[in-house]
């Protein structure tokens, strides 16, 4: 990985953590350690398989991926998060 991409990882990180930590739907979101190494994992992993990504890209693809070890789901298995569902349902 490149130090540019370490970076648009890192900026990702902090996007995310800034709009889940305002997010009504996200109260499930407390920013522990445990949840940023979480979601820096998953956007590590986003970012290897997009190389050419870019920090607010990487936070719509998250989005847009749908699935995180994080993210409360209800029974039926739909995402509680409707930003979650406007983004795959633009996709």
């Amino acid at each position: 990985m490149t130090p540019e991409l370490a970076a648009d990882v890192l900026e990702a990180l902090l996007l995310l953590h800034e709009e889940l930590s305002a997010d009504p739907e996200a109260p499930w979101y407390v920013g522990t350690p445990d949840q940023t190494q979480v979601l820096h994992d998953e956007l590590w992993l986003l970012a290897g398989a997009n190389p050419e990504i870019k920090s607010s890209a990487l936070v719509e693809l998250w989005y847009s991926g749908g699935h995180s070890k994080l993210l409360p789901v209800k029974c039926i298995g739909e995402l509680v998060s409707s930003r979650h569902q406007l983004v795959a349902s633009a996709v």
